[in-house]
């Protein structure tokens, strides 16, 4: 214990510390410009300001959040560095003595950010003080790629991931009526005090197992009708929720006959929910051979300066082309890039053709496809839309046309099919056309894809494509190594974007707090 008389001489005051840290320290940064990263002022709406007791300061939770995702705490673990590490109390501007806060402070300080839709907040803040330090000058190129998220929830085999869905939907009923709760419950078999427990059984036989299975859904479906025969209770928000994903958990894991009992579906199968905990979390692939369960992270950043311009999460088993447009549509029009820069997963004609009705340009390596047992793909292939032909690489040419519509077709695609009399005598043959005919697909936009060729045909393009694309992915290594958001922290994908967008600030604070320095140098 400090004694009053080193009270009396300023012993308590944490301002003399900061001459200790380094003066490119990020806790000197949130000390002397944090005001430029979060006003309480930005946060007036998810207050009242008549009802309620005294808050803790907005601005400053925002800074604990900040430092707690930046070094990976919990809750509890940064509360004690609020009260025991001086570097923080230097960031914080708390007087040494300060005794901190209780951890639920977090808990709720991020519930009232999901509540009134601030969780994005501080991110645009972030980037509005690039802007206002001139590293953001108006459209220009940005960078977009994806990495895996690993959801926080266990994956659950059939039993556990129907018992839970069952658990979740007695607490949705409790919250709305908890006489109606109690009443669901006595007409359920088993007990959910624990769902994810498995009922008492011999699962490792066959037929007990099967047997004890059959049990579970036929709890699940009396669950289901419990609710249904309560009209109110169908039509209450949350409730309706967890009836649907109870409802799509059995149809994915039995066989439902109205006549029978459900049955376990056997063998290998695709299972969209994956876990009764966070029914949003998918299986997804990182490669063809490295499969992950949980979300992807979508960001896009600038080409010339390390700021990350827009940030989601999504699903792990959605394509990582289909959110370069949210990430367009996520910044203003006077930010929004003329072109993105990608991959091969953001060269194909869908992203193409999303990102062209935006006005964008795309610079991304374009995916080559090649028939079954042929090696000869489609780009050797000249196609003249012009003429609408298409010229082989032997300078056979066939026109195209537009086919009867069957399964094998979409909306506007044509076929050029070349004569098995030029095919079947050709050289490439058995390389091209090994069933005797080869047939050349033309998409609906085809001419953006023969657009994205022509521009990768340019040497000066390539070069530039191979130099600034992996710029992304040493900023995505910051946000998913260094700021512990490999994994997320919580169940559900619009919390775990909370975390991917408040880790994205801090990527964003280094270019920002470097022009800051030179600012007031």
């Amino acid at each position: 214990m400090l004694r009053a008389a080193d009270r009396q001489h300023g012993f308590f005051d944490a301002a003399w510390c900061a001459d200790l840290l380094p003066a490119d320290s990020f806790y000197v940064l949130l000390a002397e410009h944090g005001e430029r990263i979060v006003r309480d002022e930005d946060f007036a709406d998810c207050y009242s300001e008549t009802h309620g007791r005294p808050s803790i300061p907005p601005s400053l939770l925002s800074k604990v959040l900040l430092l707690a995702f930046r070094e990976g705490l919990s809750d509890e673990r940064a509360m004690q560095a609020v009260r025991f590490d001086l570097r923080w109390k230097v960031a914080l501007d708390l007087p040494i003595d300060h005794p901190g806060f209780h951890p639920t402070s977090l808990v709720r300080f991020r519930a009232r950010l999901l509540l009134h839709g601030k969780e994005r907040l501080v991110f645009e803040q972030s980037i509005e003080l690039a802007t206002e330090l001139g590293l953001l000058d108006g459209p220009a190129e940005q960078i977009v790629d994806s990495t895996p998220m690993l959801g926080a929830a266990a994956v659950q085999d059939t039993a556990v991931l129907v018992r839970s869905a069952v658990g979740k939907l007695i607490d949705a009923v409790a919250a709305a009526d908890i006489r109606a709760a109690g009443e669901l419950r006595d007409t359920l078999r088993f007990a959910y005090a624990r769902p994810r427990e498995k009922p008492a059984g011999d699962w490792a036989e066959r037929g007990s197992r099967m047997q004890l299975l059959g049990e579970v859904a036929r709890d699940a479906q009396r669950a289901l009708h419990a609710v249904q025969a309560h009209g109110e209770l169908a039509d209450d928000e949350h409730v309706a929720e967890a009836a649907r994903v109870l409802g799509e958990i059995i149809g994915q894991e039995y066989d439902v006959d109205d006549e029978e009992d459900p049955r376990p579906r056997g063998g290998r199968r695709i299972r969209q929910i994956v876990s009764g905990l966070d029914p949003e979390m998918r299986h997804g692939r990182q490669t063809p051979g490295r499969r992950f369960t949980g979300y992807k992270l979508h960001a896009a950043v600038a080409a010339d300066v390390p700021i990350v311009t827009a940030i989601s999460v999504a699903p792990a088993n959605e394509h990582d082309g289909h959110h370069a447009g949210a990430l367009v549509d996520q910044q203003p029009e006077k930010r929004r890039p003329e072109r993105v820069i990608g991959d091969t997963a953001y060269g194909n004609s869908e992203v193409l053709e999303d990102l062209a009705q935006r006005s964008i340009g795309v610079l991304a390596p374009v995916h080559s496809s090649s028939p079954k047992n042929a090696t000869i793909p489609k780009d050797a292939f000249t196609i003249n839309l012009a003429s609408d032909t298409v010229t082989c690489p032997e300078g056979h040419t066939t026109p195209i046309y537009k086919p009867r519509a069957n399964r094998r077709t979409t909306g506007g695609e044509r076929v050029a099919r070349f004569a098995r009399a030029d095919c079947e005598p050709c050289p490439l043959r058995q390389r091209c056309a090994p069933g005797g005919q080869r047939d050349i697909r033309i998409r609906r936009r085809e001419d953006l894809r023969q657009a994205a060729l022509q521009a990768l045909s340019d040497p000066a393009e390539r070069e530039h494509l191979k130099r600034t694309r992996p710029r992304i992915e040493r900023l995505l290594g910051l946000i998913v190594h260094r700021y512990h958001a490999r994994k997320s922290r919580y169940i559900g994908a619009r919390k775990s974007e909370l975390q991917a967008v408040w880790t994205a600030v801090l990527v964003n604070l280094h270019p920002i707090a470097g022009a800051l320095r030179t600012q007031t140098a």
